[in-house]
């Protein structure tokens, strides 16, 4: 009766393992069998991927050659190398899938297992990837702090230098702008000057119509008009009122 339940529970447990192990198996086989479908499309897909780390490499080159500071250069040429490396790995991974180069023709057991060769292919593009952005960000952070560094230069070169304000000093020596005073003329000069009457202007019409003795030759032009002054008494009184205002300034002065 124990022999018995034994062997029945052996029976079970072997249908059990049985049925896992073709459960597992058709699950390995549908996979590749859908792996083995689709390896045309995506063996192109790695191949452009290739094809455009190439491209790339090329102008990463060019960016490159753009810095200017030893030290930086040298990090990206590092990383430029690293990256140029895997995609190297990558192409040559892809070439030994293929019959020929630059086709996308598998061959058949690369076809049968393309499931296990696909995930190899993937942690290559997924680390060229990786290696991009670091480049990139390297490459980025690069060019903010060679564009910090010279617009403060550019801007300190541009703009012109500042007024020297004044100083006290300066201000104290000088020179402070006066005003020109008047020269001051004797009391009496001055008071002969404001009583003197003024003059009238004397015109050679007037002159003309103005009797003269007969005695005396006419004389035309401005000669006649300075003897007429001359002989003027109203002349003579001014002459003498000017002359006593000077003699009693003069005498005042000490």
């Amino acid at each position: 009766m124990a022999e018995s339940n034994l062997l029945q529970w052996t029976i079970i447990l072997i249908l059990i393992a049985v049925i896992l192990s073709l459960t597992v198996l058709v699950q390995i086989v549908s996979s590749y069998t859908a792996a083995y479908q689709a390896a045309p499309l995506e063996i192109g897909t790695f191949v452009d991927t290739a094809d455009f780390s190439v491209q790339e490499n090329e102008s990463y080159d060019r960016d490159v050659a753009k810095v200017q500071r030893l030290d930086d250069r040298i990090r990206l040429t590092r990383l430029l190398r690293e990256i140029q490396k895997t995609g190297d790995d990558l192409r040559e991974d892809i070439n030994g899938m293929v019959f020929e180069e630059d086709t996308t023709k598998l061959k058949t057991t690369a076809r049968l297992l393309w499931a296990s060769k696909r995930s190899r292919l993937e942690d290559r593009v997924r680390r060229l990837d990786m290696l991009r952005m670091r480049f990139l960000v390297v490459y980025m952070g690069v060019v903010a702090a060679s564009h910090t560094n010279t617009t403060p230069h550019e801007k300190h070169s541009l703009s012109p230098p500042p007024t020297p304000l004044p100083r006290t000093r300066d201000l104290e020596k000088s020179p402070v702008f006066k005003t020109p005073t008047r020269p001051v003329h004797p009391k009496g000069l001055m008071e002969g000057i404001l009583n003197r009457p003024p003059l009238r202007s004397l015109t050679t019409q007037g002159l003309v119509n103005h009797p003269e003795p007969d005695t005396q030759p006419s004389r035309k032009g401005w000669a006649g008009v300075v003897q007429e002054l001359q002989k003027s008494p109203r002349m003579h009184q001014r002459h003498a009122s000017i002359e006593r205002s000077m003699s009693k300034s003069f005498s005042k002065l000490p």
